[in-house]
């Protein structure tokens, strides 16, 4: 149709370039930080956030699709893209990064230089996209059912919340509640509220 228009001489159509209604969001960190578990936990293709027996490494990326029912906003269309932690990968992340509304940040706060570590994967994925604080939380997730208290990461993060987490069913539900809180200021930020 549109090359019989234009050999006709008739004027092309006009197609607008459309912004994908839904939010997409990134979650990165460190390698065996516990991002893939905490992805399908959040994306609800898992009901129970459970440790896994083994650890597979996340090849490039996941995308997980859900629909999440936030307070006062309804039902909203969400990606979650579950971004490997091996460096073998960054040529990617640009890729990765067009159009982003938040950030996730995982880290194992009982791992060894992964405190550090989360330090640069926000300089990486929320300070080059221009993201605030609101569009960025962090979660320090423990794999043992119970952990030494409230994690503190970088000083230079302390504008970004912290939510600690583990596989406590408990703890859980707190995940639920501050992710959904996240996801309502990243939809009125890229909603302009």
């Amino acid at each position: 149709v549109f090359l019989k228009a234009a050999a006709q001489g008739g004027t092309m159509p006009q197609l607008e370039a459309t912004q994908p209604t839904g939010l997409k969001i990134l979650v990165c960190g460190p390698s065996a930080s516990g991002k893939t578990t905490i992805c399908r936990f959040l994306s609800t293709e898992v009901e129970t956030l459970v440790q896994p027996s083994a650890y597979i490494e996340t090849k490039g990326v996941r995308i997980l699709e859900c629909e999440r029912n936030l307070p006062g906003r309804g039902n909203q269309q969400c990606e979650i893209w579950d971004v490997s932690g091996n460096s073998q990968f960054e040529s990617c992340w640009p890729a990765i990064m067009q159009d982003v509304d938040g950030v996730v940040l995982v880290y194992n706060p009982d791992k060894d230089g992964h405190d550090i570590e989360i330090g640069d994967w926000y300089d990486y994925f929320v300070k080059n996209n221009d993201l605030e604080p609101s569009q960025c939380i962090i979660l320090a997730h423990h794999p043992a059912q119970s952990h030494r208290g409230m994690t503190r990461p970088p000083p230079k993060l302390k504008a970004v919340k912290v939510v600690d987490t583990s596989y406590d069913t408990a703890i859980t539900t707190v995940l639920q509640q501050n992710f959904d809180d996240f996801l309502v200021e990243c939809h009125d930020k890229k909603n302009g509220r």
